[in-house]
């Protein structure tokens, strides 16, 4: 309220990220690491699963019924 007693009327600030906001520097890179550098992390993970399969180290199956379960809980983020 304001002194005189009446209700202040504050106009809504603009809001600065819609769908139509252009493009700002910086918008292309999501999070810590660039679009190269998750490709070159996933490559490396992908790579070291498979050899964990080939060596025996790691079994199709069980990492199959993890994966399911895991895909079957709820995920907050």
């Amino acid at each position: 309220m304001s002194i005189n007693g009446k209700r202040r009327v504050r106009r809504p600030e603009p809001y600065v990220c819609g769908r139509d906001t252009p493009p700002q520097p910086g918008d292309e890179q999501v999070g810590a690491y660039s679009y190269e550098q998750r490709v070159r992390m996933n490559e490396r993970f992908v790579h070291a699963v498979e050899h964990a399969f080939e060596t025996g180290a790691e079994n199709r199956e069980a990492a199959t019924a993890t994966l399911r379960a895991n895909a079957s809980r709820a995920r907050y983020t």
